[in-house]
């Protein structure tokens, strides 16, 4: 049984901004490349079972049901949240940022 991804227009300005840094940096178009390609192996996931992933290591996210799902490769994260048989992304962060200020802008 699949889930619906729904990717919020945070999410997508977030993502743009994360691709944009890794594109004016030392990687270039390369790491840029490898990024979304995480990023879509995290979508295949997130379609099939999201529950495969933890609950975000923030104690205020992962009490309003926020989970977070590592992106393989150059690194990241994408939040998320699973609301009946629909994925809802509401972000993607560098790891080492503190992204709930983020997320709840």
């Amino acid at each position: 049984m699949g889930y619906e991804l729904v990717i919020t227009e945070r999410a997508e300005e977030l993502l743009d901004g994360l691709v944009a840094y890794r594109m004016s940096g030392a990687g270039g178009e390369p790491a840029a490349a490898g990024f979304l390609d995480g990023v879509e192996q995290i979508y295949g996931c997130l379609e099939q079972d999201p529950l495969q992933f933890p609950a975000s290591c923030d104690g205020y996210l992962a009490g309003k049901g926020y989970r977070a799902a590592a992106v393989p490769g150059p690194g990241g994260v994408v939040v998320f949240r699973v609301a009946g048989h629909t994925v809802i992304v509401l972000g993607f962060f560098c790891q080492a940022k503190d992204f709930r200020g983020r997320l709840l802008q």
